[in-house]
């Protein structure tokens, strides 16, 4: 499910550049997201070794947490995923090949140390709309060069940056009291959970300005929408808010995708329908959960 945001985001930002280039979905679109999705899977096995104690403290009892697979094994497939899409990036274009390395140094730089940046309020601020809004929406361009700069519609980058920026920072104050107990300096920690929530408004706010600049009509509405929900969380008292207003979004980015592309949609819904029955039949939980 941790997947939903980057195939959106990018199948999103692809049929914008289709538009412009009047090309279609093609076998090297296919191929950079399965890059991607091993990038971001990488990223995730990493993440999960290192916010052990983190995740135990939030009740975010992983697999690690449970006995089920060690730490050893994730990091095992953290360099396994990694050197393949890196791999795979070196034979679809140069181009690809750089965005899939900034990819993975972050994903690196964002749980390891030294950097940790996920436990900083702006390292971590800054990794997630680099590497998740602006590097996942300039691969839908793995031939990028001097001639064809203008096909691949430059305001997307820079909205989705934006967009997950705010999505970012909504999904550090539900975590706030493990990450503080566990001397984490995220945004909530560090300014408080109605500072971060604030910090989210803004950015939504700068993405629909960029969208209506652009004329996305669709992209627009939909930072709007995240945007009143960002406002809800920010005068509200209760924590559902938040997580509404974090989930909601890309629950709706994911249709819009899906109406883009619908073969993505029917994978969807047969990926959340798996998902459920195999958390409440393996753990008793009901997984995902909008808010």
């Amino acid at each position: 499910m941790l997947h939903l945001p980057v195939w959106s985001v990018y199948l999103v930002t692809l049929h914008y550049h289709h538009q412009l280039s009047g090309e279609g979905f093609a076998l090297v679109d296919l191929a950079v997201m399965a890059g991607l999705n091993l990038l971001f899977a990488a990223a995730f096995y990493i993440n999960q070794v290192t916010d052990i104690e983190t995740d135990r403290i939030n009740r975010k009892l992983g697999f690690i947490q449970r006995g089920l697979i060690s730490e050893r094994a994730m990091m095992l497939a953290f360099l396994l995923c990694s050197a393949v899409a890196l791999a795979m990036g070196a034979l679809i274009s140069k181009t690809a090949l750089w965005l899939f390395v900034f990819v993975f140094v972050l994903a690196y730089a964002y749980s390891a140390p030294p950097w940790r940046l996920k436990d900083r309020p702006l390292g971590g601020l800054a990794a997630n709309m680099i590497a998740h809004g602006l590097l996942v929406s300039l691969a839908v361009m793995p031939d990028l060069d001097m001639h064809n700069v203008g096909l691949l519609g430059w305001d997307n980058p820079f909205y989705f940056a934006l967009s997950v920026g705010g999505t970012f920072c909504l999904t550090t104050v539900p975590d706030r009291g493990g990450d503080r107990a566990a001397g984490k300096r995220t945004l909530a920690v560090a300014a408080g959970p109605n500072a971060a929530v604030a910090v989210a408004l803004c950015l939504y706010l700068a993405g629909a300005a960029l969208a209506w600049r652009s004329g996305y009509q669709l992209l627009l509405w939909l930072a709007l929408l995240a945007a009143v929900l960002a406002l809800g969380a920010l005068v509200s008292r209760s924590p559902k808010p938040v997580l509404l207003a974090a989930k909601l979004p890309l629950l709706l980015l994911t249709l819009i995708a899906g109406y883009f592309y619908p073969p993505y949609l029917l994978f969807i819904v047969a990926l959340l329908f798996a998902t459920r029955v195999y958390y409440r039949k393996r753990f008793g939980e009901v997984y995902p959960r909008l808010a």
